[in-house]
């Protein structure tokens, strides 16, 4: 017999970071928005699995930020349990007429939940809104990454490398070097950052063991810079990257992605470099990048409820 129980406080059932009670909580306060969690119980009443909507102005969303939320699943959780915490956030959200967003893993990301709660997703209501690109890289060999590379590409590293640029990992103390490059290149495109150095340097502070920083340096001089979450022991998620606009020409960002990659294989797992669409649109030149350092592109589902 599976119960539901709605309350402020999210379980800890482990799962990725974007479903982590501590994250859920620090983002919330940062952002000044309510936690509405659904937890089922088992017939012993032990929370077994639940999801987290984060509100505020009647729109609310999984995940409170980041790249894909959902539910969050103790091992073994059934799946008429992660369908009973969908069930009764879409019976709450209807009964106050309010709108909300589920953005969900990436096929590749593997979700044990992921089918429960896509079916039901769909028999509550909710629509498919977008169908994005997620691109990653799975661990391999510290040469796999350069000899998936194409001949020019490979070139260009080569070229990187005797001018001296080096992949260099920061301390978190030395993050806005990171930081600095990435605005530098998207204020370059007509691109805002989304967080301002304060804010990642917060988020660092608070998740010291799961934000990363790195840059392509020479000479004193970051080239490119990437700042990542670890959101799984076997997951990394580059959410900004980019490199110095005087400096593309050379494409330091090929050396970053060896480097990030060379990383990743020596622990195992997978290196998500994120979507390569926007609103499920393709955005050619990056799919292009991303295929072209052998990524693999898998699905990435974002469903809706109430008006739009």
């Amino acid at each position: 017999m599976i119960a539901v129980v709605r309350s402020q406080a999210p379980p800890d059932l482990g799962g990725h970071l974007y479903v982590d009670p501590a994250f859920l909580a620090y983002q919330a306060d940062a952002q000044g928005k309510a936690l509405e969690t659904f937890t089922a119980l088992d017939s012993h009443g032990a929370a077994v699995a639940s999801l987290t909507l984060a509100g505020k102005a009647g729109a609310w969303a999984s995940p409170i930020t980041g790249a894909f939320g959902g539910v969050a699943a103790a091992p073994g959780a059934g799946t008429l349990a992660i369908a009973a915490v969908v069930e009764a956030a879409s019976g709450w959200l209807r009964d106050q007429g309010l709108r909300a967003e589920v953005r969900l893993a990436p096929d590749g990301f593997a979700d044990a939940a992921a089918g429960a709660v896509e079916n039901a997703l769909f028999r509550s209501g909710w629509r498919l809104a977008q169908v994005d690109l997620n691109y990653h890289l799975a661990a391999a060999g510290p040469d796999a990454f350069f000899t998936s590379l194409g001949e020019t590409k490979q070139k260009e590293l080569r070229r990187l490398k005797r001018s001296g640029a080096a992949f260099v990992r920061l301390d978190p103390a030395d993050g806005e070097r990171a930081y600095a490059v990435i605005a530098a290149n998207r204020a370059a495109r007509g691109f805002p950052m989304t967080m301002a150095w304060p804010q990642v340097r917060a988020l660092a502070e608070a998740f010291p063991d799961q934000t990363g920083f790195a840059i392509v340096g020479r000479d004193g001089q970051a080239l490119a810079g990437a700042i990542s979450l670890e959101l799984t022991p076997a997951w990394t998620y580059v959410f900004y990257w980019g490199e110095a606009p005087d400096s593309r020409k050379e494409s330091p960002v090929m050396l970053l992605a060896e480097g990030l990659a060379a990383e990743r294989a020596a622990r195992g797992g997978v290196l998500d470099l994120g979507t390569s669409t926007q609103d499920s649109q393709p955005n050619p030149g990056l799919i292009g990048f991303k295929e072209g350092l052998g990524c693999r592109a898998t699905a990435k589902r974002t469903y809706a409820f109430g008006a739009t």
